[in-house]
């Protein structure tokens, strides 16, 4: 009733500059957020909030393929989302490097039309990072717990917080780090499921236990960059670790169908493709991201699998770095 309190409201908002009706939905969304401000901080974040209000009305108008909507990030600037939620410190890595470390992926044939690797239960729970830049945790556990269930036939959920604590030789916690990095650390280690070693969203002391910790992979490849077959096609054999530019309005109030345009491709935000599809007419890839599940459509995003956005990146950098576990 509160969501479609605050889509009603919205609604009239769009044709009227009240304050009651800001007001009306101020309310509505501290009241669904559970939100309590300091009296010097209400009136700004009251400011931020219409404005927020203003640029979704905005963005509405100009686009058909993607809706946007009020969402927990409505009293954030988009400084502040950057800050926040987009700075896993996540960037390109040498082309060298990549090119060093891809190899093809095993061979499918033809591409199926759509892939879903959460109706085969390959997937965990949408979970959240809070406001602590370890976005790249999130983005390998998924690829490795998608891993694991293919290789075993059993969906663990495996410990974001072991890897923050403990994988930091290159890899700095809540100010970012590379799934390749932790995908590597998890193949030397292992890694405890999140029941042994739950999130804090801060970083901490490295508490891993090497009894509790599940073998899951070897190591890692990249897959071929710059192109939406070679990603369809690894994705058709498991979930898929992607890179994206996740710092726009576009990602800051998402709701549903499909990103195309809207943000580039530097990269700086780490996430888990676990297929593709249809959505409408459009085709997309379907991304988990690690924002909650209130958030976009249950905490998924559908982004646009066109190769030619972004000099071949793909729409947001999807196809930039997309990395996954080997045997």
């Amino acid at each position: 009733m509160k969501a479609i309190l605050l889509i009603a409201l919205l609604a009239v908002a769009a044709t009227a500059s009240s304050v009651d009706a800001y007001n009306s939905m101020w309310e509505a969304w501290k009241v669904q957020h559970k939100k309590n401000y300091r009296a010097t901080e209400e009136a700004m974040r009251f400011g931020i909030f219409i404005e927020n209000v203003k640029k979704i009305n905005r963005l509405n108008a100009e686009n058909t393929d993607v809706k946007f909507a009020i969402n927990k990030f409505a009293d954030l600037t988009a400084y502040e989302f950057k800050s926040q939620q987009a700075s896993c410190g996540f960037v390109e890595k040498n082309r060298n490097f990549i090119a060093k470390h891809t190899a093809p992926v095993k061979s499918v044939g033809a591409l199926p039309d759509a892939v879903d690797w959460r109706n085969k239960g390959a997937v965990t729970p949408v979970k959240d990072q809070g406001q602590c830049g370890s976005c790249w945790t999130f983005s390998t556990t998924g690829v490795l717990e998608g891993f694991y269930f293919i290789n075993n036939g059993k969906l663990l959920s495996f410990s974001e917080q072991q890897i923050v604590d403990c994988d930091t030789d290159q890899d700095e916690g809540c100010n970012g780090g590379w799934p390749y990095l932790a995908i590597q650390y998890s193949a030397q280690n292992g890694l405890e499921q999140e029941s042994d070693y739950p999130y804090t969203a801060e970083d901490g002391d490295c508490k891993y236990n090497k009894n509790k910790a599940v073998k899951v992979a070897g190591g890692y490849q990249f897959v071929t960059a710059n192109s939406t077959d070679s990603l369809k096609a690894a994705l058709v054999n498991g979930p898929v670790s992607v890179a994206i530019e996740a710092d726009q309005d576009v990602f800051q109030f998402y709701s549903k169908g499909v990103i195309s345009t809207g943000c580039g491709a530097e990269l700086d935000h780490a996430v888990l493709a676990v297929g593709y599809q249809k959505v409408g007419v459009l085709e997309a890839f379907i991304v988990k991201n690690s924002w909650g599940n209130s958030w976009g459509q249950d905490g998924y995003v559908y982004i646009s699998t066109i190769n030619k956005l972004n000099k071949n990146q793909g729409a947001c950098g999807i196809l930039a770095q997309p990395v996954i576990p080997t045997a």
